[in-house]
């Protein structure tokens, strides 16, 4: 068999690089095939159209799992889940939100967030130990991780968790959980904290000397990505971020008199996972080895070796539109943050961005841990992208990207001065407007939004989530990160189209003039029906028209201000100009064109023809002016 197996080897032909190019010049003649294929991240980092053995960065590059550098995590057994699947809860009433917590951890959830109501955010309304006790009653939180969301109440929340855990009997030798104390990124996010920095890193000696005795499975501290990211920051921002937080917290203890060890063991970091599926990979691959880095400058490497590393699917990618979208979406986030080798993830609910998830929502949350871990057969391996050459070269980028926006935000005086001169919201706020500038050209698109709208769905409803509380006397105030979703200003376009709906009695509307047949204008009526619906505008219906009076009459019937024509450049090139002529003759206020002019431009513009819809264009301009056009008005 050995011998069998040698000859056909050595039958195959091997290709090279060079082959591939080859064929590629072929396809694309006269042009610099492997740029024209390579495409650009935010972080300016390129991705090659192909990666092969001689992109490889070594075997000792990112080590084995569980041992330095720590870029392939840790390793894993049979024995123990692979990931924890962390709940979200959120429900402002007490008992409410204990009966879910009953629900979802009888029905596979292992481990729960609590997002407690502060001035800055709403949640449970938790205010005292009693209140504490009431919302865990029935959770054993001496086997069950609690992790705590509470802004800035999080040294006072902390205080009260440990008390009640210690009256409700909890075993404090083997109690796991997160106190995730992170006042940074509650000023990042929120602008303001009420008690002043100093005050607030001096209350972590206190919870020190409580959670002493707690397992290495209980965390104190936690240097938050999600605050930067869900504002718009790039990958490599994001790693770049945590990790300045948590070179500010060491600083913190160590005039604490608190040792960098003790600081790390005692830290967990929380990254965005989204629908980029291998930069998201790459970030958690890329952000451990930053983190080691960090922990050999303090001469405690090895501390990086048990580093929690929890995920969150992202806000930003949440859409308020055809929001079951949203399950395919994180359902790619939380396999990417599998992956990556996240050690808790929490999944939105697919209703997010519409108020307080109910019942279903969180089951749909759950259960795509459950479709992934037992019917996908994710976690099984440690590491599993290891060895891609892609995903080893974009993760050793994006590690060296990260590093060198770490050492400029160090520059700059540590992340706490760089909020307060505005610098990261700066550089941040470039980042976002990169990402939107590309969403509203369609470089970027987004299901159900700006790419499929569906103008006849169904709304789904939700509880509106009670507006946080105003913070009247802030200790300290930065320019504010907030959250900036894709796909908001789509939203505010689909919102004011859907208030004229219900002022009006009838849907704004654009006259397709479709030319040709069938085969001719399919594909751009199709084209122009997403594109209007993108921002609530509906489109009549294709039709064929025998001739130019035929279509006057029918839109002259209609009693639409605007029309758009649609068809093929042959068509175009003999009808476009008589049909333009033909609809201003008939009272049209405005046309458009679906399509690229190319050198007919001037002539189409000479006809009456004063805007082209086609891939590329500016979206959300486009829209905005039909708005204005039509006489929408935005709240």
């Amino acid at each position: 068999m050995a011998q069998d197996d040698n000859q056909l080897k050595g039958e195959l032909r091997q290709f090279s690089r060079d082959d591939w190019l080859a064929l590629l010049r072929k396809t694309l003649p006269g042009s610099d095939v492997e740029m024209e294929l390579s495409t650009t991240t935010y972080d300016g980092l390129t991705i090659q159209p192909l990666y092969t053995l001689q992109d490889d960065p070594g075997a000792g590059h990112a080590g084995i799992p569980g041992g330095a550098p720590f870029t392939r995590g840790r390793l894993t057994s049979p024995a123990e889940p692979p990931w924890d699947v962390r709940q979200l809860f959120t429900e402002p009433d007490i008992d409410a939100a204990n009966q879910a917590i009953g629900e979802d951890l009888s029905q596979g959830v292992t481990s729960i967030l609590l997002r407690i109501a502060t001035s800055e955010q709403c949640g449970i309304q938790v205010h005292t130990a009693d209140e504490m006790k009431r919302l865990l009653d029935g959770t054993d939180v001496s086997s069950v991780p609690v992790a705590l969301q509470a802004g800035m109440r999080c040294f006072e929340i902390a205080e009260i968790f440990l008390k009640a855990a210690n009256e409700l009997g909890a075993d404090a030798n083997r109690m796991p959980g997160a106190l995730n104390i992170d006042p940074i990124g509650t000023l990042a996010q929120r602008g303001v904290l009420d008690i002043n920095l100093e005050q607030a890193l001096a209350g972590l000696a206190r919870i020190f000397e409580q959670t002493a005795d707690r397992p290495a499975t209980f965390s104190i501290l936690l240097a938050d990505g999600r605050p930067y990211h869900n504002a718009g920051a790039t990958e490599a921002q994001e790693i770049a971020c945590a990790a300045a937080t948590i070179v500010a917290y060491l600083r913190a203890c160590d005039g604490l008199d608190v040792p960098p060890e003790t600081v790390l063991e005692r830290l967990a970091v929380m990254l965005a996972a989204d629908t980029d599926q291998f930069l998201t990979i790459a970030k958690f691959r890329a952000l451990r080895h930053v983190v080691w880095r960090i922990a050999e400058a303090c001469g405690a490497g090895n501390a990086a070796r048990a580093l929690p590393v929890a995920a969150q699917t992202s806000e930003r990618m949440m859409a308020g539109r055809d929001v079951h979208v949203n399950m395919l979406r994180t359902t790619i986030a939380c396999a990417a943050a599998i992956q990556g080798g996240a050690d808790a993830i929490t999944v939105l609910p697919f209703t997010w961005p519409l108020g307080l998830p109910d019942a279903f929502a969180r089951r749909i949350a759950r259960n795509t841990h459950a479709v992934l871990r037992d019917e996908a057969a994710m976690g099984r391996v440690s590491d599993p992208a290891g060895g891609s050459w892609y995903v080893e070269q974009l993760t050793d980028d994006l590690d060296h990207k990260a590093w060198q926006l770490f050492q400029d935000i160090e520059s700059w005086g540590g992340i706490v001065t760089a909020l307060r001169e505005s610098r990261l919201q700066g550089m941040i706020r470039d980042a976002a407007e990169r990402r939107q500038r590309d969403i509203a050209v369609s470089n970027l698109e987004i299901t159900g939004v700006s790419a499929f709208p569906d103008l006849s769905e169904i709304p789904v409803t939700a509880a509106p989530l009670p507006p946080p509380e105003e913070l009247d006397d802030p200790a300290i105030t930065v320019e504010p990160m907030p959250l900036r979703r894709l796909s908001e200003p789509f939203e505010r376009l689909r919102d004011a189209a859907d208030a004229y709906v219900s002022a009006k009695g009838a849907r704004p509307q654009i006259f397709l003039a479709t030319l040709g047949s069938v085969a001719d204008y399919t594909d751009r009526a199709t084209y122009a029906q997403s594109f209007f619906a993108a921002g609530g505008i509906e489109t009549s219906a294709a039709e064929i028209y025998e001739n130019c009076e035929e279509l006057e009459k029918r839109f002259t019937e209609s009693k639409i201000s605007l029309a758009c024509l649609c068809s093929s450049d042959e068509v175009y090139q003999e009808h476009a100009v008589h049909s333009a002529r033909a609809l201003k003759e008939a009272g049209a206020k405005y046309t458009y064109l679906a399509g690229r002019p190319g050198e007919m431009r001037q002539t189409y513009k000479d006809a009456g023809i004063e805007t082209f819809v086609h891939k590329g264009c500016d979206m959300l301009d486009l829209l905005r002016r039909a708005h204005d056009r039509l006489n929408i008005v935005a709240d």
